[in-house]
């Protein structure tokens, strides 16, 4: 329990923490996405903003074999949650190489947003 607790806390602090900014990325809630569906991945970074379509479940490439899923690549069993900020987070990562979490220059931004998709996506039934 203190675990959970711990992770929650955690995430709040990181929605908390997101800033507002007027790039293309935004919080659109824990919004789920399917599995073999193709969605808009939306991003900003240092270069502008970007909008990718982008098929759920699919491999851009090493360590990014299940892009829209919550959490680093396919995962290690675990539920997880598959959503709209983890992709937009998944592709502005990807593109950008990006490491560091809520503190990476192009995508903590993106980070910040899909924090509520990992801790809330699979209660809410994200599933994929």
């Amino acid at each position: 329990m203190k675990i959970i607790k711990r992770v929650l806390m955690f995430s709040a602090m990181l929605m908390a923490l997101s800033t507002a900014h007027a790039g293309i990325s935004k919080n659109e809630g824990i919004t789920c996405v399917s599995k073999g569906s193709t969605v808009k991945a939306q991003f900003d970074d240092s270069r502008g903003d970007h909008t990718r379509w982008v098929k759920v479940g699919s491999k851009a490439g090493p360590s990014y074999g299940c892009m829209g899923r919550c959490g680093g690549d396919c995962g290690w069993g675990a539920p997880s949650a598959w959503t709209k900020d983890c992709m937009d987070h998944d592709q502005c990562s990807w593109e950008n190489g990006s490491s560091g979490g809520s503190s990476d220059s192009n995508c903590g931004d993106e980070f910040n947003e899909a924090a509520d998709d990992w801790t809330f996506g699979v209660v809410r039934g994200c599933s994929g």
